[in-house]
C-alpha cells in the first residue's frame, strides 16, 4: 500500500513537473515588442545636424555685393552693406597712378542740337590685387556733367551770372555725407551710365523746394547749344586717391560734337 502511494505521488509530481515546463516555453517563445521612445527622434538637437540644419559649416558664405568683377556702380553705392566710416582729415591719399583708369565715352561723337546722349563711366582695375574705391553719398551717389567749349576751355551750360538768392523758408535739408566703399577684382571694372542733353540751362526758383543744397541751385533746360565741339567733364564722387589740381582721376573728360 505504502509503495502504490509512493508510485502514484512521483506521478503526480512528472504531471505537474511536466506542464510547467511547458508553460514557461510558451511564453519565452512569444516576440517582445516596444513602444517607440520619443526622445529617438531626428528632429530637434538631438537629431541628424544635417538634416536639423544645425550644423552651419558646410554652408556656402555669400559673396559681398561691394565686392565684383563687372559691377553697377550706381546699384552698389547705394547699398547699406557697403557703407564704411567716412575718411579723417589726417588719411593720405592713396597714389592710384597705373593701377586704377577711370575713362567716360559718349554713345555717339555726334548728337543734334537738344539732342540726348549717354556718356558711360568706367573705373577699371589695371592692377593685379583687389582696388578699394571710396565715394562719397551726400544722400546719393551725385555725378554731375559740366559741359566747356572745346577751343575756349570756358564752361557753356550754366545760366548768366549768379543764382537768385535762396528765400529763408525754402525748405532745403543739408543731408550728413556718408562714404561708400566699392572693391574692384584685378581686372575688374565698375560702370555708370549718366545722361546729357545738348540745351543750355536757365536757374529754376520752382524747384529750389526740397531740393538738397549739396546739389546747388536747381536749373532748367532753356534752348538748345549752339552747334560746334564741348569737351564733357563728368564730376565723380570718388575720393581718397592723389590725382593733381585738375582732378584727372575723378574727373574724367568725354569729347562731344554738336549738330545735325
Amino acid at each position: 500500500m505504502v509503495v502504490r502511494m509512493t508510485l502514484i505521488g512521483i506521478g503526480i509530481l512528472a504531471l505537474i513537473s511536466c506542464g510547467g515546463t511547458h508553460k514557461h516555453a510558451e511564453i519565452a517563445e512569444e516576440p517582445v515588442t516596444h513602444d517607440p521612445d520619443p526622445s529617438a527622434s531626428t528632429d530637434g538637437d538631438g537629431g541628424d545636424p544635417a538634416a536639423s540644419g544645425g550644423d552651419q559649416a558646410g554652408e556656402a558664405v555669400k559673396p559681398s555685393p561691394c565686392t565684383g568683377f563687372d559691377m553697377d556702380l550706381m546699384s552698389v553705392l547705394i547699398q547699406k552693406a557697403c557703407e564704411v566710416p567716412n575718411p579723417k582729415p589726417e588719411d593720405k591719399p592713396r597714389d592710384v597712378k597705373g593701377i586704377l583708369e577711370v575713362k567716360a565715352m559718349a554713345a555717339g561723337n555726334k548728337v543734334p542740337q537738344g539732342g540726348h546722349v549717354d556718356i558711360v563711366v568706367t573705373f577699371t582695375n589695371k592692377g593685379a590685387n583687389l582696388l578699394p574705391l571710396d565715394f562719397t553719398i551726400d544722400p546719393e551717389p551725385r555725378f554731375q556733367i559740366e559741359t566747356y567749349g572745346a577751343k575756349n576751355n570756358r564752361r557753356v551750360d550754366l545760366p548768366p551770372g549768379n543764382p537768385p538768392k535762396v528765400p529763408a523758408d525754402a525748405s532745403r535739408t543739408t543731408a550728413d555725407p556718408t562714404t561708400a566703399r566699392v572693391v574692384l577684382a584685378a581686372n575688374g571694372k565698375a560702370t555708370v551710365k549718366l545722361g546729357w542733353d545738348a540745351v543750355k540751362m536757365r536757374w529754376a526758383p520752382e524747384k529750389l523746394k526740397g531740393t538738397p543744397p549739396e546739389m546747388g541751385y536747381p536749373k532748367a533746360p532753356a534752348g538748345n547749344l549752339p552747334k560746334g565741339k564741348y569737351t564733357l567733364r563728368i564730376v565723380t564722387p570718388l575720393v581718397g586717391i592723389f590725382e593733381g589740381v585738375d582732378h584727372e582721376v575723378s574727373t574724367p573728360r568725354a569729347p562731344i560734337e554738336v549738330g545735325n
